[in-house]
């Protein structure tokens, strides 16, 4: 079983050029310890979160030689679908094959309204950009005729070096948003905080649709972690911060599972994480894991140690090495889900 790390944060913590020396370090850190990947969240809305994974992909990849490199998630429609194809080609050229690609559609229209593109046509753009950069990576020219795009001869250089193309992964968590996982994507990411019995529900309509188009499956769970030397330090630490962070997915409509929540306050640490991270003594990580893993069916699990806003540097690292030393070991040699 793999477990690999998403950086979520921007300059809010400090200066530009120190949160990403920060970003580089924790990356270097991944690789070093046993991490399956080191990848970055976009948004282009806020302060809180810098809005060129792509870009900062590439030092990661330069600065390290094992972990999957890439994005959980790139908005994809947000971009033209050519240029994130041989963005990405690219990317897998330089790190020897280690591209990771997550891909979403967005869900708030302020991410849409930054970059001047219209919110109601982000599904068609999703669907026609996934079918494009496919077309690019695997066939030495293409045309496409879509509702959005359309194209004559196009032809993308440098192919990818993973073939005959790097899997895509897609993030989803409506009907129609698993659907077309299953259908067009190699594999499905989670939100980070949905349930437990949320995620098995839309994990098995995923893996139902993937097997009706013939497709394999592969489940990858985004969880928020925290691992302490006690219960009680973790909260300490994390508590605040992810109080903070659920509250404002919760405004946004992103916590759709939570029908005892009617106002901000009714959202606590202690009121989400059981079900949701994996958190507190290194035996409890040990134990969320097992049952995510179990119930669930994960490949990999995705695990965020910072909020835009912290934990620190130096405590996010020495959290890091914790879950590698004391939890990781116990699902060495544990194969993954689709295996």
């Amino acid at each position: 079983m793999d477990f690999g790390v998403i950086f979520t944060q921007g300059q809010v913590t400090g200066d530009t050029d120190v949160v990403l020396g920060e970003i580089l370090e924790q990356a270097e850190a991944a690789d070093d310890q046993g991490f399956s990947a080191a990848l970055m969240q976009e948004h282009k809305y806020s302060e809180e979160y810098f809005s060129s994974p792509i870009p900062l992909s590439f030092a990661v990849a330069a600065r390290t030689k094992r972990v999957k490199v890439g994005t959980s998630v790139a908005l994809s429609p947000v971009y033209n679908p050519v240029v994130l194809a041989q963005d990405a080609a690219m990317l897998d050229q330089l790190s020897g094959g280690r591209l990771f690609l997550g891909l979403g559609a967005g869900y708030l229209p302020v991410d849409f309204e930054t970059v001047g593109v219209a919110w109601d046509e982000r599904i068609k753009r999703f669907d026609e950009g996934i079918r494009i950069i496919k077309h690019a990576w695997t066939e030495p020219s293409f045309s496409f005729q879509g509702d959005i795009y359309r194209m004559e001869n196009v032809t993308v250089i440098p192919k990818p070096f993973q073939k005959p193309a790097p899997p895509i992964h897609l993030a989803a968590w409506s009907p129609g948003g698993l659907r077309r996982a299953g259908r067009l994507g190699d594999g499905w990411i989670s939100n980070a905080l949905m349930s437990r019995m949320t995620m098995k529900g839309m994990a098995d309509a995923y893996r139902a649709e993937a097997a009706k188009n013939g497709r394999g499956s592969r489940v990858t769970a985004i969880r928020f972690c925290w691992p302490a030397r006690t219960r009680e330090e973790a909260v300490e630490v994390f508590g605040p911060t992810s109080e903070a962070m659920a509250r404002t997915l919760w405004r946004y409509g992103a916590l759709t599972d939570m029908p005892e929540v009617t106002k901000d306050e009714d959202i606590t640490i202690d009121t989400f994480s059981k079900d949701r991270f994996i958190f507190g003594t290194p035996q409890e990580c040990i134990e969320s894991i097992e049952s995510f893993a179990s119930e669930v069916g994960v490949d990999e699990f995705l695990l965020i140690f910072r909020y835009p806003t912290g934990p620190s540097h130096d405590k996010v690292m020495d959290a890091m090495r914790l879950f590698s030393d004391e939890v990781m070991p116990h699902f060495a040699g544990v194969p993954a889900a689709s295996t």
